[in-house]
């Protein structure tokens, strides 16, 4: 109805609005969801180097770079390890991009669920200490 009465310029900034729009709302939340995907990898990676500091200190990881390797994945996370890698592990100068990436993807998820467990957890604690007042 308002349309209608418009100029035709003004009827076309109003599409052209509206198909911006439509247009950017998707590409807007791939981006949130790539942000929050790189936040788990930082928080993956960070992981990593801290169980690399950790692994070097484990007599029972240093006797080969593939040891030490499995020894780090381990470490990021049994779950994922065991999931992944736990009935063939890496061997000597393997380069398993697959299951590399299957590996990241489970810590990530694995980190997402551990984030949402603990945001529940505040809220509830949260809940009951109004509850108490």
């Amino acid at each position: 109805a308002v349309v209608g009465h418009m100029g035709p310029i003004a009827r076309i900034l109003v599409i052209a609005l509206v198909a911006m729009l439509v247009c950017t709302a998707p590409a807007e939340a791939k981006s949130n969801k790539q942000r929050r995907t790189q936040s788990l990898d930082r928080e993956v990676n960070a992981r990593r180097s801290e169980c690399e500091e950790e692994m070097k200190l484990d007599a029972r990881c240093g006797a080969s770079q593939i040891d030490f390797d499995n020894c780090i994945l381990r470490c990021v996370s049994e779950t994922c390890y065991d999931s992944v890698y736990g009935a063939d592990a890496l061997e000597e100068g393997e380069v398993d991009v697959v299951r590399g990436r299957t590996f990241r993807s489970c810590a990530r998820n694995e980190l997402r669920n551990l984030k949402v467990a603990e945001n529940q957890r505040s809220k509830e604690d949260a809940r009951r200490s109004a509850e108490a007042m």
